[in-house]
């Protein structure tokens, strides 16, 4: 197995996931409508467990549709605002280095896409109304992996998201 340099897997996994909130909370915020592309494909993995697990406020959604739809229809208004982000590498090479569409194919390359990060966000939502709506804190714990399907370069496949939620735990905090 190749060894890595720790602060790149340090970098790539910051601007990862601050890329990734600043589009997500954005989403959430306003275009509904995409929430559904941020999420990997429904698989049912060889131990039985459901990717992607969508977890909100304790409640297990059985999929990724559910969640869109909660907040196309159950709520009118949201406003994030994170006050914390932090990440960390939870695998350097989640993905076979021969998936990684456009990859070199070698173990100690493409690094950046094949690995996974777990990313805690914490902050306040505004829920109803934008100025008097009840304001709450929130948790948030994500699983990203890579995108195979992400393309380098330009082109269609160059408009899809690099990272995608494999899990997800959204709990308010007080």
């Amino acid at each position: 197995m190749a060894r890595f340099d720790q602060h790149m897997l340090t970098t790539v996994s910051g601007e990862a996931a601050e890329n990734f909130v600043d589009a997500y909370y954005t989403a959430l915020q306003g275009s509904r409508h995409t929430i559904s592309s941020y999420y990997c494909p429904h698989e049912v993995q060889t131990d039985g467990k459901v990717v992607p697990a969508i977890i909100w406020n304790g409640n297990l959604l059985p999929d990724v549709g559910s969640f869109q739809k909660m907040f196309e229809n159950d709520m009118p208004y949201t406003h994030y605002d994170v006050q914390s982000l932090d990440c960390h590498v939870l695998n350097p090479t989640s993905l076979a280095a021969d998936k990684v569409q456009g990859g070199s194919g070698a173990e100690d390359k493409d690094i950046e896409r094949r690995m996974s990060i777990v990313v805690a966000v914490s902050g306040s939502v505004r829920l109803e109304e934008p100025q008097k709506g009840p304001l709450r804190g929130f948790s948030e714990t994500f699983v990203l992996v890579p995108n195979p399907e992400k393309a380098v370069g330009k082109g269609p496949k160059a408009e899809k998201k690099g990272w995608l939620v494999q899990n997800q735990n959204f709990r308010y905090t007080v």
